[in-house]
């Protein structure tokens, strides 16, 4: 796994969390984490294809944009 997190670690995490909220609210919950983790990732996608796509505006010609063909 990443970040150092280990199996043993991911149990004791998922336990804790059914103790602390309860066996009925963990679905939501996991549900509402997967939709901010995609809606994140999408939103660094869309970052990162707009520094990419204004670099390579930049190296490209010099013309202003109202002004190429």
């Amino acid at each position: 796994m990443g970040f150092g997190i280990g199996f043993n670690e991911l149990i004791l995490v998922g336990l804790l969390f059914l103790i602390l909220f309860g066996p009925s609210k963990l679905p939501q919950m996991a549900r509402d984490i997967g939709k901010f983790v995609s809606e994140a990732r999408r939103s660094m996608d869309e970052f990162k294809s707009e520094l990419i796509s204004t670099d390579n505006d930049d190296e490209g010609d010099r013309t202003p944009k109202n002004k190429r063909k």
